[in-house]
């Protein structure tokens, strides 16, 4: 399961495992069950790192909050120019709007808090 969710582009699925995995987290609900605690921990982390699709994308989306052009994308992410593509195709999928301006790609200034908000 946990290489499924972490090797998937959907980001809304995605997302929406990630954000009730932080909330179960931080409400300690796994709390009396150290074995299912630990795994939820290690699948939060590991869907936040660079390693995952979803990791990437919500550095992407970072990037965007501050205006990133394609190459800083690239660069950033250690990918080519047509993953980066693949995954702004991704995230306009899931309803993420995304502008184009002076070659910079900018993302709606509130959805980084939407994504960083602690549960």
């Amino acid at each position: 399961m946990a290489a499924n969710v972490r090797n998937r582009s959907d980001f809304a699925e995605t997302f929406a495992v990630h954000t009730a995995l932080k909330h179960a987290l931080a409400r300690k609900l796994y709390s009396g069950d150290a074995r299912t605690q630990k795994a939820a921990t290690g699948l939060v982390k590991s869907l936040e790192s660079d390693r995952s699709i979803y990791g990437r994308q919500l550095k992407m989306i970072g990037l965007m909050a501050k205006g990133a052009s394609i190459q800083q994308m690239v660069k950033s992410l250690r990918c080519s120019r047509r993953t980066v593509f693949r995954y702004l195709n991704h995230l306009e999928s899931a309803g993420i709007g995304i502008t184009l301006e002076g070659g910079r790609y900018q993302v709606p200034k509130g959805l980084l808090k939407l994504l960083k908000r602690r549960n």
